[in-house]
């Protein structure tokens, strides 16, 4: 299923890309793609909801404290 989020808080393309990495590296996520100019996040995983989302923000957190995984 595919998951559609708002990412918050990239200051660049590259960042885009790490995160973008570090998200799809995360079990039970088959794919993930952020957009960084239009600051979008589509995953594609198998996840319950509330597991998924869970899982992204604590990867995006991990990250950077000041990126911010919002549902749509």
């Amino acid at each position: 299923m595919k998951t559609k989020y708002s990412v918050v808080g990239l200051d660049c393309p590259n960042c885009a890309a790490k995160l973008e990495g570090m998200i799809a590296k995360v079990e039970g996520i088959d794919s993930a793609k952020i957009n960084f100019l239009s600051e979008k996040l589509t995953v594609e995983s198998g996840l319950p909801a509330a597991d998924l989302l869970a899982a992204v923000r604590e990867t995006a957190k991990a990250f950077s404290a000041k990126v911010k995984i919002e549902e749509l």
